[in-house]
């Protein structure tokens, strides 16, 4: 396989896995949890794993602008 075509399946699953964040995202916002399951379900161990991070990592940061906003 071409350098070429490696880079373009690459930027394919960056893209792919962006989505499926922004979709699992999206759903958590509106509290849609039955749809938020499926997205998740159809996820790989990977993927979830990298959703889990995310979610912790901004859950303590909104925690921290809000302290910052209530002092």
């Amino acid at each position: 396989m071409d350098q070429a075509l490696a880079d373009v399946l690459k930027a394919i699953g960056t893209a792919s896995r962006a989505l499926a964040f922004q979709n699992a995202t999206s759903m958590a916002c509106r509290g849609d949890r039955q749809r938020l399951a499926v997205c998740l379900e159809a996820m790989t161990p990977g993927q979830l794993v990298e959703v889990a991070a995310a979610a912790r990592l901004l859950s303590a940061e909104a925690d921290h602008a809000l302290a910052r906003r209530n002092a």
